[in-house]
């Protein structure tokens, strides 16, 4: 076996990982989805008590934080396998003398949009990542004193309401953490972070 055999047959195998990333990605999301309307069509069932109050401060952003939190290791594990490959896409190049771009490379590349500032081609997914994450999080915390009418004090609520946005906020700091070094491995050639 040859040094670009080997090479082949590792690009291949992360192929194989990122396509397996991908569907776990979506299998979670549909399932986290799901559950996330039960628990929502409860909560709305349960209108003006104590339950769907519970239900929207503290049951929906929790399992929201959880499937989204598992999506988002799914992307993790696009990304790594994408970064590895652009390695090996650049030593097979270069070693079978070859000049046009290749995928995970080219997602690297910024894109010069006519009406607006450049990005990379693959942030789109990530950038909806966060959008679900705030609106499953952050709305359901706002919506949770709206359905729970006089069942509970007021200061209950806000409590309740506080505790579990501080959490969230602490969640959504390590998120961007997890962000951040996704960009890094998005947005580099592999041998550039070290």
């Amino acid at each position: 076996m040859t040094q670009d055999d080997l090479e082949l047959e590792q690009y291949r195998s992360l192929r194989a990982e990122i396509l397996r990333a991908m569907e776990d990605g979506n299998q979670v999301m549909s399932f986290g989805l799901a559950a996330i309307g039960i628990v929502l069509t409860a909560g709305m069932n349960a209108k003006g008590t104590a339950l769907s109050f519970f239900m929207f401060a503290l049951v929906v952003p929790a399992l929201s934080s959880l499937v989204l939190s598992m999506w988002f290791a799914a992307q993790e594990r696009i990304a790594r396998a994408s970064y590895f490959i652009t390695g090996i896409e650049a030593r097979l190049a270069q070693s079978l003398s070859f000049k046009a771009p290749l995928w995970d490379s080219w997602l690297r590349t910024s894109s010069k949009r006519d009406d607006g500032p450049s990005h990379h081609h693959f942030w789109n997914t990530e950038f909806s990542g966060i959008a679900i994450f705030a609106f499953l999080i952050f709305g359901p915390l706002f919506f949770s004193s709206l359905v729970s009418g006089t069942s509970l004090p007021l200061r209950v609520r806000v409590a309740v309401v506080l505790v579990a946005g501080v959490a969230y906020i602490l969640f959504f700091f390590w998120i961007r953490r997890r962000v951040e070094r996704w960009q890094a491995w998005l947005s580099k050639v592999f041998g550039e972070l070290e």
